[in-house]
């Protein structure tokens, strides 16, 4: 009998480990993806996102047609995903179905569903785990869940061994072809800005391999330092291929141990905890379900009073705030639907702090345009940085965008980059412009006063 694999945010051919298993057997197997606008349009899915994954698609379906793995390409309702996959399961007379397991709440909700209807029919729903360790591997002391990182990634590297690291190979070619591969939808993007920044990013596996290994080549050894300036080419920009699985975190990691020890203080060591961060967020979401849905971890900071200020939210979404760093981090946003990972902190702080707008706001816009969006790693930087949620900065601990500015970009390069009328200003002027130069230059006044809005937050979070 055949199987039936179905693609999540894991369109990848290696270390894949549900498609692999299902075509162990050789009797046929049909890989689905599930083109359904209705979920990312609920889910903040940016079209950029959207579209680099169907150019993904393409990759992988001339790859699997070459291996006798037919692509089915189906449109469901917000609904029906479920119904449609029976179905197709029916009609392909599958005895099995693969995933790659998903942690979200609604996700999990989901596949318990797809369990129970697939099982009504005599067919089984295989699952596999999509962390370097499974989630319920990692508890503390007491045997309960981790809050926070630190101890996490301690208790992450201990655990870890080449067990874990072991990648799956591509999946097996079929003895016979089930059917024909359908056509990738057509999906264009509109606005003029995202279809630049797409031409930005090679899609395929082999683009990512490429790029992580020309990052260990040339890049982490500075990575510790280099990492925090933006003006620097200093970081992997892996997050794109990440966050839509076309690479794994278990390859990246397993590549990085083949050739660097795991020290503390080197390049190599910090970027494995940005890797080993985007796990810790996807445990938080498996353990503790409400921030899945978007509320905030620590349960009280659900009654922080936000201010309801459109205008001053529509000028930082369009990188108008008066404040330069702010303003080129959000441009780069707009511009290539990928931000620097220390101007995401500087941004949200900005937003969640000194303008004190409610961060699920600023974390849907994020999604609405990154082409790096995961939602896990998306919440739990905002909620960081908003101080709401996991091993949150402290309330009290507010960014000033001018001192970070001068700190990260001293010279001025990135903000000459994405606000070029900026560019005659000298490296002392350009990151607190005076009036005067405001006028001359047509850049707009600082929308709030630090001193004042860091004080408020305060205020605000303090009475909670």
């Amino acid at each position: 009998m055949a199987n039936l694999f179905i693609f999540s945010n894991d369109l990848r051919l290696e270390d894949n480990a549900a498609l692999y298993n299902a075509s162990l057997s050789k009797n046929g197997l049909e890989a689905l993806f599930l083109f359904n606008k209705d979920k990312w349009q609920l889910h903040y899915e940016s079209p950029l996102k959207i579209k680099f994954q169907l150019n993904n698609l393409e990759k992988i379906k001339e790859e699997l047609n070459n291996l006798n793995i037919n692509l089915r390409v189906l449109s469901p309702k917000l609904d029906d995903e479920n119904k449609l996959i029976l179905e197709e399961a029916l009609k392909i007379n599958a005895s099995k179905v693969f995933i790659n397991s998903e942690y979200g709440f609604n996700e999990k909700q989901r596949d318990e569903n797809l369990r129970k209807l697939l099982a009504d029919n005599r067919i089984d729903l295989i699952e596999f785990d999509t962390s370097i360790i499974n989630p319920k591997k990692i508890v503390t002391g007491a045997g309960t869940y981790f809050k926070v990182f630190t101890p996490y990634s301690r208790s992450f590297r201990e655990e870890l061994n080449k067990e874990y690291l072991q990648c799956f190979p591509p999946p097996a070619k079929q003895q016979t072809k089930i059917g024909d591969s359908d056509e990738i939808p057509n999906f264009e993007l509109e606005n003029t800005l995202k279809k630049n920044a797409l031409k930005l990013y090679e899609p395929g596996e082999k683009a990512a391999i490429e790029i992580l290994e020309n990052f260990f080549e040339n890049k982490i050894s500075d990575y510790k330092v280099a990492r925090d300036f933006p003006a620097q080419d200093s970081t992997s920009k892996l997050s794109v291929y990440l966050s839509s699985g076309i690479i794994s975190a278990k390859k990246c990691v397993s590549k990085l141990l083949e050739i660097s020890e795991d020290s503390p203080g080197t390049g190599e060591y910090s970027w494995f905890n940005e890797i080993i961060w985007r796990e810790f967020y996807k445990y938080i979401i498996f353990h503790y379900p409400r921030v899945s849905m978007r509320k905030s971890f620590n349960e009280k900071y659900d009654q922080v009073e936000w201010r309801d200020d459109e205008e001053d939210f529509v000028a930082w979404t369009k990188g108008e705030t008066g404040f330069p760093i702010i303003d080129a981090a959000m441009k780069q946003l707009l511009n290539t639907g990928w931000m620097h990972n220390r101007l995401r902190m500087i941004v949200a702080m900005f937003l969640s702090k000194n303008l004190l707008i409610d961060w699920k706001r600023g974390e849907e816009f994020f999604m609405q345009n990154l082409i790096d969006g995961d939602h896990a790693s998306n919440v739990g930087g905002w909620q960081w940085s908003a101080s709401t949620g996991v091993d949150a900065a402290p309330y009290f601990r507010i960014f000033n965008p001018i001192t970070q500015s001068e700190k990260f970009d001293k010279e001025g390069l990135f903000l000459k980059h994405y606000l070029p009328n900026l560019e005659g200003l000298s490296s002392k002027e350009i990151h607190n412009p005076d009036i005067e130069l405001r006028k001359e230059l047509n850049y707009p006044m600082p929308i709030t006063d630090l001193s004042s809005s860091r004080k408020r937050a305060i205020e605000v979070f303090s009475k909670i």
